[in-house]
């Protein structure tokens, strides 16, 4: 979960930042900060109180953690109202440069095509040195 400030941001640059994140299939919701520190309390973590003050949008996914970090550094490139405050990874609070930190991680998606063109390098190297011994021998 993210937690980012949006208090300067206009309503259609809200709109975008919901219509990207449900493309992603990410969750936009804004809710009251005491709201979130009775559940943050009940789940016992610890450190998200110092940044549940003005106003704040909570981006979260089901399906990757990953996500939602990656969509809010990348809007807030776009759109420097959206300030990122904090987040949860993993059940642990982090700051701002731990947040973008996780951000730049390869999402599960890029893993695996990065494995898997690992993968295949190999069999492409081989493919083509098979294809020139064929060459030099029908020579």
């Amino acid at each position: 979960m993210v937690v980012a400030e949006y208090k300067k941001l206009t309503v259609a640059q809200m709109s975008d930042l919901r219509n990207k994140a449900r493309e992603q299939g990410i969750i936009v919701k804004v809710y009251k900060d005491s709201l979130v520190r009775r559940a943050v309390s009940e789940l016992k973590i610890q450190g998200l109180d110092a940044y549940l003050i003005e106003q704040n949008v909570y981006i979260f996914s089901e399906d990757e953690a990953l996500l939602p970090p990656k969509l809010v550094a990348d809007f807030a490139k776009i759109n420097e109202n959206l300030k990122l405050k904090a987040g949860i990874y993993e059940g642990n609070v982090m700051d701002t440069a731990a947040i973008n930190e996780i951000a730049s991680m390869p999402s599960k998606d890029e893993l695996y095509s990065m494995f898997a063109s690992s993968l295949i390098c190999p069999l492409r190297q081989f493919m083509l040195t098979v294809k020139e011994l064929a060459k030099t021998k029908s020579e």
